[in-house]
C-alpha cells in the first residue's frame, strides 16, 4: 500500500490528478481508467478530482468509477438484512424499561433520547474495538473479546450499563448497521483475493493522516486489498509535517496551534514533549522565516454588533465579491440562525444559494402540523392546539380553500366568544348554541377530527399500530396528499413509511405518550434537503467544506460559543468516554482546527464574522481564531480584523420625488400628521355606550374599533381573570334581588345566607373548571356583610330594587346637513331603582364596579364621566352612581354633577354635533389621554406621534 501526503493549497486538486495519472498502469498509452476505482471522503470532493483528471487530460479519456468506501461496501450482499437502526432503538428502550435500572426511573420523556445517544456509544464502541472480520461468526468472536477485555477493568456504574447493553445486541445475532458494514468489508476483500493480481487498483483521498481518517476496520481493509491490488492513498499534510519554508501557511498555524502532543496531559499532570516556548517567541521565529504575511489578504476577521448586522456584512462581502467575479463561495453555517438570515437577504436580492446543511424535520411546518394533529386528538383537547391543526395549510386540504378557511373561522369564533378552553364535546356543545358563520362547515370539521381522535384509541400498542393510525389520520383529515406536496412533507411521510417496514417485526408496545416522544425523536433527528436550488454558492457545515476548492469561504458565526468542538451527547460525559475508550473532547477540538486548517489552505479568500456582542455583554471570537489574531499581532502587527463592508445603497424608486427644502419637508411632514376623516356612508348608524365613550375618550380608538372594525377577537380565558370575577358579581347580585327585593325585611343572618347560597351557585360552573377561582369566590363573600349593610342604609332613604341587566336605546336625529341621518345610542344598565308610589316615583341607575371607590372618582377626574350620564340619557333618573363593591366598606360614587338630567342633556347634544361633525368630514385625531392609551388595543396602529 503506497501512501504519501501532500501539502494542501489551491493547486491540491491538480496535483491529486497529476498523481493518479503518474501512478496508473494504462495512463501512459490509451488514458483508459475504467479499471480504477477513486474513493474520496465524500462525493462533493470525488466531483472536485473528476474535474481536475479532465482539466489534465489532453483529449477523451475512460475515467475511473468514483465513489465513497461506503457506497463501494454496500454493493456487497449481505446473506442476513441488518438490523435497522429504528428496531435497535426500539430494544434499547425496552430493555432500559424493563431492567429497572433506578437512574432511568421518571425519565420516559427523555428515554428516546438516551438510547439514541447509547445507540452511537455502542457504534463508537465497536469501532475501536473490531478490526476486519472474516464473516458473522468472527465478528462475534471479536466482539465478545473486547467485551470480556473491558469487562474486566473496573467501570463507572454508567460505564457499566452501556457496556452491558452494547454487549447483549453486538452479540445477538442480528448485525446492526455498523457491524453490517464490516461484514460488507470483509466481502471487498475477499473479492481482491478472487481477482487477477493488480487489476482492480484503488486510488484513495483522504482528508486526514490514515489512522485518523479511517476506522481500525476501514484501515485494515485497505491492509488486506493491497495484498492482492494496487492501493494508492493521499492526504493532506497535516500543519506539523508540513515544510516551513515550502508552506508558510501550515507553518504559521502550526506556531499557533500547538499539537496535542505539547499539551500537559490532565490526567498524569506530566508532558509528553518539552514546554512549548512563549506564544512571542514563536511569533518573532515565524516572522523570521517569513517576512510576509501568508494571512494578509486571504483571512479577515469581522466582528460585528448583533444577528442582523452579522448577516448584512454577510450578504454586503458576497455581493463585493459577485462583483469582483467571484462566483464559487462557501457560506459556511456555525451559526444557522444567522445563515437563514443570510440565505433570506440573499434571495430578496435574487441571489440563490444551495443549502447543503438541510433542515429537521422538527423545524418544518409540516411536522408542526403532524405535533399540532397528536396534540389534538390526545386527550381533552386544548383549544390552543386544536387552533393550531386547523389554522395549518394541510388541515381539511380536501376542501376548497373557501370552506376550509369558513369552517376554521367559526370555529375560532365560536371557541372565543364562548371561551371554551378545550375538549372537542364542549367546543361542539358551543357552536351547537351560537349564531356563527360557517356553522355547518365547523360541525364537519369537528366531525373529522371526532374520527380521527377515535383512531388513537389504544391504551398500549407496537409502534407500527401507532405510525398506521397516524396515516389514517392524515388520510381522514385531508392532510395526505397536500403533505405529499410539500418538500418537508414528502420526507416526513417517506420517514414514515420507511419506519413502518423496519419495526413490522417489533412487537413491544408503547403508551400513546411514549410513542409521541419516539416520533419527536424521529423529527430531530431526520433531516431533509431542498435540492431545487443548484447554485455555485453553497451553505454548507464546517466539516463539508474541508478539502472542498472554493474560491472564497465566509464562516458565519466565528465566536466561542458557535465555533465549539463538537458534543458527544447530552447525558454521559467526558468520564464514561474515557473510561470506555472512546473519543473525548480533545480529539474533537483537534478535528476542529484540522478542518479550519484545510479551510485556511484550501480557500484563498476567508471571511470569519461573529457577533462581538450578544444581549449587551461582549461575545469572544472563537479560540482558534484568537490566537491566530494574537500571533499575527505580535509577528507581523496586524490582528487580522477588519470592518464590515457597507451594505449596497438602496436604490431610489423611479416615480420618487425627495423633498429639497425644509419648507417642502415641513409640508410633507404636516401631511403626515393629518387625522383621518371618515365617509358619512362609513359612519355607524348605531352604537353602544362603550363605544360612544371610545369616541369621546379617542377618535382615532373609535375610528379604528368601530368605523375599521378592527377589534381584537376575544381571548379564551384559561384561568380566572378580573372581568370574569366582576361578570359573576354581577350575575350574583341579579340572582339575590330578584329572591330578595327588600333586604330590610329579612333577619340579617338570612339574607346573609340568601347571598351566601346566590354566590355559590353562580361561582360553582367557575370553581369547577378553575380550583384557584375559590379565591375570588372567597373575596367577594368577604365584601357581603358590607353590601348588605350598604344596601339596608340605601333602603331606609326610600330606595327600592326594580329591575336589573335593562336593555335601553333611544334614536337621536342630525340635522338636514348630515343629509337627513339619525345616530342610535343602546346598553344596558346594571341595576335601577325606584322611590316613592307609583304616581310620583323617583328613578335610581346602578352601575357595580369591583373597584375601589378612590380609583372610580380617579377615571371621573381624568376621563369624565360618560357611562351614567349616557344611562340617564336613555333612561330618566334622579339618581346615578357607580357602586364600589371592591373596597372594605361597600359605597356608592355618584356621577358627576349636581344636576344629572343637565349632564345627561348635554352628552345628547354632544353626541349629535359630533356625528353630525364626522358627516361634514371631521378629523378623527388620536388625542386620548396617557390612562387611555396605556389599555388601547390599537397602539398598534396609533396616529397620536404624527398628531402630536
Amino acid at each position: 500500500m503506497n501512501i504519501a501526503g501532500l501539502p494542501p493549497d489551491e493547486a491540491f486538486f491538480d496535483a491529486l490528478a497529476a498523481r493518479l495519472v503518474a501512478h496508473h498502469p494504462c495512463a501512459a498509452t490509451h488514458h483508459d481508467f475504467s479499471s480504477l476505482r477513486v474513493l474520496a471522503p465524500s462525493l462533493p470532493i470525488a466531483a472536485e478530482l473528476r474535474v481536475a483528471l479532465v482539466r489534465r487530460l489532453p483529449g477523451a479519456a475512460l475515467l475511473p468509477v468514483f465513489a465513497t468506501l461506503r457506497q463501494w461496501a454496500q454493493t456487497v450482499p449481505l446473506p442476513v438484512a441488518p438490523l435497522s437502526s429504528s428496531r435497535r432503538l426500539a430494544l434499547l428502550y425496552e430493555a432500559l424499561r424493563t431492567r429497572g435500572w433506578a437512574c432511568f426511573k421518571g425519565a420516559e420523556s427523555v428515554l428516546w433520547g438516551i438510547v439514541s445517544e447509547m445507540a452511537a456509544l455502542f457504534d463508537e464502541l465497536s469501532e475501536a474495538s473490531v478490526s476486519l472480520p472474516d464473516n458473522a461468526e468472527a465478528l462475534a468472536v471479536q466482539l465478545e473479546n473486547a467485551y470480556a477485555l473491558r469487562a474486566s477493568q473496573p467501570l463507572a456504574f454508567e460505564a457499566r450499563i452501556i457496556h452491558e447493553l452494547w454487549r447483549a445486541l453486538a452479540i445477538s445475532g442480528e448485525p446492526d448497521a455498523a457491524a453490517a458494514y464490516r461484514l460488507q468489508l470483509s466481502g471487498l476483500a475477499q473479492q481482491a483475493q478472487a481477482l487477477p493480481p493488480q487489476s482492480a487498483p484503488v486510488f484513495v483521498v483522504l482528508d486526514a493522516v490514515p489512522k485518523e481518517a479511517l476506522s481500525a476496520a476501514e484501515y485494515d481493509f485497505y491492509q488486506r486489498y493491497a495484498a492482492y491490488q494496487s492501493v494508492h492513498m493521499v492526504y493532506p499534510l497535516p500543519r506539523e509535517s508540513a515544510s516551513p519554508e515550502k508552506t508558510p501557511l501550515l507553518d504559521t498555524l502550526a506556531a499557533a496551534w500547538l499539537p496535542a502532543a505539547s499539551v500537559i496531559n490532565a490526567a498524569s499532570m506530566t508532558t509528553s514533549a518539552a514546554a512549548p516556548p512563549p506564544m512571542a517567541k514563536r511569533a518573532g521565529a515565524v516572522a523570521q522565516r517569513h517576512p510576509h504575511s501568508p494571512l494578509v489578504g486571504r483571512l479577515a476577521l469581522v466582528p460585528t454588533a448583533g444577528r442582523e448586522p452579522e448577516a448584512q456584512a454577510v450578504v454586503a462581502q458576497v455581493g463585493a465579491w459577485l462583483q469582483a467575479g467571484v462566483r464559487r463561495i462557501a457560506l459556511i453555517a456555525q451559526d444557522r440562525l444567522t445563515a437563514r438570515r443570510v440565505r433570506a437577504l440573499l434571495e430578496r436580492e435574487h441571489v440563490w444559494v444551495s443549502d447543503e446543511t438541510g433542515w429537521l424535520l422538527s423545524t418544518s411546518r409540516a411536522a408542526a402540523a403532524v405535533d399540532a394533529l397528536l396534540e389534538t386528538v390526545a386527550g381533552n383537547t386544548r383549544y390552543r392546539d386544536l387552533l393550531d391543526m386547523c389554522k395549518t395549510p394541510f388541515f381539511c386540504a380536501d376542501w376548497s380553500e373557501e370552506l376550509r378557511q369558513t369552517a376554521v373561522f367559526g370555529l375560532e369564533m365560536v371557541i372565543r366568544s364562548a371561551s371554551v378552553d378545550g375538549g372537542l364535546a364542549n367546543i361542539r356543545r358551543a357552536l351547537a348554541h351560537s349564531d356563527t358563520a360557517g356553522k355547518e362547515q365547523a360541525f364537519a370539521a369537528l366531525e373529522r377530527l371526532a374520527v380521527a381522535q377515535a383512531l388513537f384509541g389504544a391504551q398500549h400498542a407496537p409502534l407500527v399500530h401507532w405510525l398506521s393510525c397516524l396515516h389514517e389520520a392524515l388520510v381522514v383529515l385531508g392532510m395526505q396528499d397536500v403533505l405529499a406536496d410539500d418538500i418537508a412533507g414528502r420526507a416526513l411521510l417517506a420517514m414514515l413509511t420507511a419506519r413502518q417496514e423496519e419495526l413490522a417485526g417489533d412487537a413491544g408496545r408503547f403508551s400513546f405518550s411514549a410513542w409521541r416522544d419516539w416520533l419527536r425523536h424521529e423529527f430531530e433527528s431526520t433531516s431533509f434537503r431542498d435540492d431545487r436550488v443548484v447554485s455555485p454558492i453553497v451553505l454548507t457545515p464546517l466539516n463539508a467544506a474541508s478539502l472542498r476548492r472554493f474560491e472564497a469561504a465566509i464562516l458565519i458565526g466565528g465566536d466561542a460559543r458557535q465555533l465549539a468542538p463538537a458534543g458527544h451527547g447530552a447525558f454521559f460525559n467526558q468520564a464514561v468516554r474515557r473510561e470506555l475508550g472512546l473519543r473525548t473532547r480533545a480529539d474533537s477540538e483537534r478535528e476542529l482546527r484540522r478542518d479550519l486548517e484545510l479551510l485556511l489552505a484550501m480557500v484563498p479568500r476567508v471571511v470569519v464574522t461573529w457577533q462581538s456582542i450578544q444581549d449587551g455583554e461582549s461575545n469572544l471570537l472563537a479560540p482558534e481564531f484568537l490566537l491566530l489574531s494574537t500571533l499575527h499581532t505580535l509577528a507581523w502587527g496586524d490582528d487580522l480584523q477588519r470592518s464590515p463592508l457597507p451594505p449596497p445603497p438602496v436604490a431610489e424608486a423611479k416615480n420618487a420625488t425627495a423633498p429639497t427644502s425644509a419648507a417642502s419637508c415641513t409640508v410633507l411632514a404636516a401631511a403626515e400628521r393629518t387625522a383621518i376623516s371618515v365617509p358619512a356612508k362609513r359612519l355607524p348608524a348605531r352604537l353602544s355606550v362603550s363605544a360612544y365613550a371610545r369616541l369621546v375618550a379617542c377618535p382615532y380608538r373609535f375610528f379604528a374599533s368601530h368605523v375599521l372594525q378592527l377589534g381584537e377577537m376575544d381571548e379564551v380565558r384559561e384561568a380566572m381573570e378580573k372581568r370574569d370575577y366582576g361578570t359573576l358579581v354581577h350575575r350574583s347580585l341579579q340572582e339575590f334581588h330578584s329572591r330578595c327585593p327588600c333586604v330590610s325585611e329579612w333577619p340579617a343572618n338570612e339574607a346573609l345566607a340568601c347571598l351566601l347560597e346566590c354566590v355559590d351557585t353562580v361561582f360553582a360552573p367557575a370553581v369547577a373548571d378553575d380550583f384557584l377561582a375559590i379565591a375570588w369566590r372567597q373575596r367577594w363573600e368577604k365584601r357581603l356583610p358590607s353590601y348588605l349593610d350598604w344596601q339596608r342604609r340605601w333602603e331606609a332613604e326610600g330606595w327600592r330594587w326594580a329591575q336589573a341587566e335593562t336593555p335601553v336605546s333611544r334614536v337621536f336625529p342630525l340635522s338636514s346637513d348630515a343629509g337627513g341621518s339619525r345616530v342610535e345610542l343602546y346598553g344596558r344598565i346594571d341595576r335601577i331603582d325606584q322611590r316613592g308610589d307609583e304616581a310620583a316615583s323617583e328613578v335610581a341607575l346602578l352601575d357595580y364596579k369591583t373597584q375601589r371607590a378612590a380609583s372610580i372618582k380617579k377615571m371621573q377626574q381624568q376621563d369624565g364621566d360618560v357611562q351614567l350620564s349616557s344611562y340617564a340619557l336613555l333612561h330618566e333618573a334622579a339618581e346615578a352612581a357607580y357602586l364600589a363593591l371592591d373596597d372594605e366598606v361597600v359605597s356608592a360614587v355618584p356621577a358627576g354633577g349636581d344636576d344629572l338630567t343637565a349632564l345627561a342633556q348635554a352628552q345628547g347634544q354632544r353626541l349629535v354635533s359630533v356625528f353630525e361633525a364626522m358627516h361634514a368630514g371631521a378629523p378623527l385625531p388620536a388625542n386620548g389621554t396617557d390612562s387611555v392609551c396605556q389599555w388601547c388595543e390599537m397602539r398598534g396602529l396609533c396616529r397620536k406621534a404624527l398628531s402630536g
